[in-house]
């Protein structure tokens, strides 16, 4: 079972650091404990959607630099228990590099049952260290057909490396799809090139909670469809909602 896991996508802004919160959360309250790795440096986020971003001393960069242990590093969420964040560097230049992360992880594992790295947009430097040591990876787009190219793209370099990636469609809009004004989940599948994982529609409890470093609440839409990407991300065969009733 793989257990070091990256969020990634081609293009900037399609929800990577909300599908990892989202994704942690949802295994965290089904009994695992998740370690979430922010390696998108100089625009990191995750610290503040989890709650501890006036508290960090210590980043990704301390622990490379020797200044400190990777526990010192590595701050539990107060939102969340069972939720883990190590927080990326201020700045790029303090980014490890692709041996150093694939270290670091396999170290980690030994405490976490898994470990999801947040991947910053595109396929530079910043994307062949937060890919090194994956062994699955969350391809995520929005109903965006340039985006959902950029995936295939962002796909074929994760095969390349030998790791296997799965969709994610993020902010579908249930009813525009029905209307025929969006792309549909088969276009976007067909597009990317990639099995899909799950759906999280449009969901205005999502940016008020990443807002405020809250956790979705549990019965909207967002928190359901992580629920259940969470299950089938472990193996269970649960049938993706129908567009009219997300």
């Amino acid at each position: 079972m793989s257990r070091i896991c990256v969020v990634t996508s081609g293009k900037g802004g399609a929800g990577k650091s909300t599908v990892t919160a989202g994704l942690g959360y949802a295994l965290a309250k089904a009994g695992e404990r998740v370690l979430l790795i922010d390696s998108d440096a100089g625009l990191r986020s995750l610290d503040m959607m989890l709650g501890v971003a006036g508290s960090t001393m210590f980043d990704l960069s301390d622990v490379f630099a020797g200044n400190c242990e990777p526990v010192k590093a590595i701050y539990p969420s107060p939102i969340c228990t069972n939720v883990f964040i190590l927080p990326a560097p201020i700045s790029l230049e303090e980014m490890c590099n692709p041996d150093e992360m694939r270290h670091l992880c396999r170290g980690l594992m030994r405490y976490y049952d898994r470990v999801i790295i947040d991947c910053p947009a595109g396929v530079g430097k910043g994307f062949e260290t937060a890919v090194a040591a994956a062994e699955r990876a969350l391809v995520v787009t929005t109903p965006d057909m340039v985006c959902a190219r950029d995936a295939q793209i962002v796909a074929r370099l994760l095969d390349e490396r030998q790791v296997k990636s799965h969709l994610l469609i993020n902010r579908l809009r249930p009813a525009k799809v029905m209307d025929g004004s969006m792309p549909d989940v088969d276009e976007i599948i067909d597009t990317a090139g990639i099995q899909l994982l799950g759906v999280i529609p449009e969901d205005e409890a999502v940016a008020v909670a990443n807002a405020n470093g809250r956790p979705l609440p549990s019965d909207c839409n967002a928190a359901v469809c992580f629920a259940n990407i969470a299950k089938r991300y472990v193996g269970e065969q649960i049938p993706l909602a129908k567009l009219e009733n997300m």
